[in-house]
């Protein structure tokens, strides 16, 4: 028995070092590097991540998911006389908002922080944008805790390569990510434009939405942050179309739980699905313009922030 504890005790170390080291010598082969260690894909975290140093004190930061950075467009509200930047990611939860405000929050100091909720990712369990902050933005504590709190397999791989990548091989600090990945193209500020329209008619199941735990938790945490630093947030849920709008069955549960937390805002404009949304929860060229002014009318109006004199 004594024998077999040893020989325990010593095949174990030997185990998680050799697993450390195929993780990190294998990541650079396609098809480990495609499910757990890619920097550069299409939401552009990788670009806007280091565009952020060329923006602070701006009127408006934008936070949340692809409907975020696909949604609000900086150009948009810099004609309307407001500095802002989108600091979305795809398929970002709160997980992921929290680790990016603890890095960016006090550099870019907003006037006011608009938050986009969506059913989707409040349910979300965080993973696949556990991966792709990890592969694109530079470490920290706060991403490493983030890491371990997803309790997933592929998020600690990730982490293991990303500590080596980023902290021995210095891999981030030289990677230069495409302007144009597919139809989806950077601008500076943080947006990513897409003209192309891929609508397809689909049915969907019925659907009743939950949020899950750890991101309400975290949501929370994020706010405390702004209220520590007084500054505005309002949640903002943008529209998907009718066709999976219409599959929530206790979306007004949604809403009130929103609301419950923090000024939280909600419109249905009038929109043809194939007219103006790209895909079922994403605004096309036409969708994306009658929101952004509709949204830039409803700050003004109720006096959420005005522009600049």
């Amino acid at each position: 028995m004594k024998k077999l504890l040893c020989r325990i005790s010593t095949f174990v170390p030997l185990a998680a070092v050799g697993y450390l080291l195929l993780i990190c010598l294998m990541g650079d082969l396609g098809w480990v590097r495609t499910g757990i260690t890619t920097m550069g894909e299409a939401g552009h975290l990788n670009s806007r991540v280091k565009d952020i140093r060329h923006y602070h004190d701006v009127d408006i930061l934008f936070l949340g998911s692809s409907h975020c950075y696909r949604t609000f467009d900086t150009r948009t509200f810099n004609e309307a006389g407001y500095t802002c930047f989108n600091l979305g990611s795809s398929n970002q939860t709160p997980m992921q908002t929290y680790v990016l405000l603890q890095q960016y929050l006090d550099s870019l100091n907003p006037r006011q922080v608009i938050f986009e909720v969506h059913p989707d990712i409040m349910r979300n369990d965080g993973v696949e944008s556990a991966v792709n902050v990890l592969c694109n933005v530079p470490l920290t504590g706060e991403a490493v805790k983030m890491a371990l709190r997803t309790h997933n397999m592929k998020a600690l791989n990730t982490l293991i390569y990303a500590t080596y990548s980023q902290k021995i091989r210095h891999r981030l600090d030289s990677f230069a990510e495409d302007t144009l990945i597919g139809h989806y193209r950077y601008i500076p500020g943080g947006f990513c434009e897409v003209d192309t329209c891929e609508f397809e008619i689909k049915q969907y199941p019925k659907k009743e939405l939950t949020i899950n735990s750890q991101q309400l938790m975290a949501l929370k945490k994020c706010l405390a942050m702004m209220d520590e630093r007084h500054i505005p947030y309002l949640l903002v849920e943008t529209q998907d179309a009718q066709q999976l709008r219409t599959t929530y069955t206790n979306h007004e549960w949604f809403e009130q739980q929103m609301a419950a937390l923090a000024p939280y805002h909600y419109a249905v404009l009038p929109m043809v699905d194939t007219v103006h949304f790209f895909n079922s929860d994403h605004l096309g060229k036409p969708g994306r313009e009658m929101y952004n002014a509709y949204l830039i009318e409803y700050l003004i109006t109720n006096d959420i922030i005005t522009p600049r004199l």
